[in-house]
């Protein structure tokens, strides 16, 4: 199954408390738009920068708008594996189809530590898993050799989301899992990369572009999904475009952001500190560009 996923971004009534009316009000945006499934607190939602309250707080509000109508995803990745458990279980619990854990990160761990990791993890969790793999956080990268290992012996553990620039890693991951587990569900994380993932026999992209275009990438995995090449390949040049705007500002979750209340649904572009608002005086260029999109 080809899928869009949109790991949203979180609206921000200070730095320290989630305005949910705002994050309620984009997930269904992006629902409405065709997006496939909604991940909470990616690296899109400030993760790291949120308080346990807070996320808790919107993992249950979350639900009300999500559940049944797209796949509701949760990232509950934590350097500290308990915490990951505890956040896991309790998103299931209040209605999360799958959770989505990055790697642990700052300390660089061989592949037998990531291996134990996440199997720590696997075995503590009651539901579906996909790992997240993020080299530029986590100064190192998940081999295809242990994501495989991995996939077999814990049946819980159904996909990966693979965080690179370019397709290489991602390609091998395909050529290691898929004959052996076809359907483990293999992921990207560059949208500009969303065709050349399908076609290379993985199951979409899970990126934030969506967030600000949902539209768009929607009918791109319909085109995917249907061998529409021409629509394909007009909506692929399109999306070369719109990649120009991660490089705006950073962090470019600040751009987005920015983009979101102007588009009326955020209240808010606030940043977690230290992150920065995106530039006032940039605002007007941010509009114009975003014309092309909408």
């Amino acid at each position: 199954m080809i899928k869009y996923v949109a790991p949203a971004l979180t609206c921000l009534r200070n730095e320290r408390e989630i305005d949910v009316d705002s994050c309620l009000k984009l997930y269904d945006h992006l629902i409405g738009n065709g997006l496939d499934g909604i991940a909470v607190f990616g690296t899109s939602g400030e993760f790291p920068n949120i308080p346990l309250p807070e996320k808790k707080r919107l993992i249950r509000a979350a639900a009300t708008v999500i559940k049944g109508k797209a796949e509701y995803i949760v990232g509950t990745g934590s350097m500290d594996v308990n915490e990951t458990i505890e956040l896991s279980n309790y998103s299931f619990e209040e209605g999360a189809d799958t959770v989505i854990i990055v790697s642990p990160f700052y300390y660089g761990l061989s592949e037998d530590s990531v291996f134990e990791y996440y199997a720590r993890a696997a075995r503590g969790i009651k539901g579906n898993i996909y790992l997240y793999n993020f080299p530029d956080r986590t100064s190192y990268s998940i081999s295809p050799k242990t994501v495989l290992k991995l996939a077999q012996k814990f049946p819980n553990i159904i996909g990966i989301k693979d965080t690179v620039p370019d397709m290489a890693h991602t390609v091998e991951i395909i050529k290691t899992v898929k004959p052996i587990l076809p359907e483990f569900q293999i992921f990207h994380a560059y949208d500009n990369n969303f065709a050349y993932t399908a076609l290379s026999g993985g199951n979409g992209c899970v990126g934030i572009l969506p967030n600000i275009a949902p539209r768009l990438f929607a009918d791109w995995a319909k085109a995917v999904r249907g061998k529409d090449l021409d629509t394909i390949s007009v909506i692929q040049k399109k999306v070369d475009k719109l990649m120009d705007i991660l490089w705006f500002h950073s962090p470019f979750l600040a751009t987005c952001k920015a983009v979101l209340v102007e588009q009326g649904i955020f209240s808010s572009d606030l940043m977690t500190f230290p992150f920065l608002k995106y530039p006032e005086e940039k605002k007007a260029a941010l509009k114009e560009f975003m014309k092309e999109f909408v």
